[in-house]
């Protein structure tokens, strides 16, 4: 059994829709913390409070929506990861390849039957952390995905192994 899986991921609406949730009730606590508070607290300290906590919702949205890109995945026979990014395709564009290369699994991935969240080491040293959701891509391809991450964590952990002896 060949464990080549090549995937185009797409980004989350699911992940986007709790992201959006999460910070709208960030941003809700900011606006309790300006009327609905009674105590000791100046209006100045609400209001750089509230400020802060709307400042954290927005800033944790954009973060969301800036990361918004579609990844082709492929993970080859022997264990090497190709990772291309593209940039979202609008109605009439081609869409265009913003960086490609090679990465490495690293440990810290998480792969759950729902979801999986890959930690990369990408080519120029940087880490890079891939949502993945079953509305990310078929279920088909999830689980090919799943099983080939499964297989590359295994089999690090026990070149790892040899290495130490």
């Amino acid at each position: 059994m060949s464990i080549a899986v090549s995937a185009d991921i797409k980004p989350s609406r699911l992940l986007l829709l709790v992201t959006a949730f999460a910070s709208l009730c960030v941003a809700l606590i900011g606006v309790v913390l300006v009327f609905g508070l009674p105590g000791a607290l100046s209006w100045t300290a609400r209001i750089l409070l509230a400020m802060s906590c709307i400042l954290a919702a927005a800033l944790a949205m954009a973060l969301v929506l800036r990361a918004r890109k579609v990844i082709w995945l492929h993970i080859s026979g022997t264990g090497q990861i190709r990772v291309v990014e593209h940039l979202l395709p609008s109605a009439r564009a081609k869409p265009q390849v913003m960086k490609a290369g090679l990465a490495q699994l690293l440990a810290g991935s998480t792969i759950w039957p729902g979801m999986l969240f890959l930690r990369l080491r990408l080519e120029n040293g940087k880490t890079r952390t891939i949502p993945i959701l079953t509305d990310s891509v078929s279920e088909d391809t999830f689980r090919a995905l799943s099983v080939a991450c499964r297989w590359l964590i295994s089999h690090n952990t026990a070149k790892a192994r040899m290495l130490e002896k």
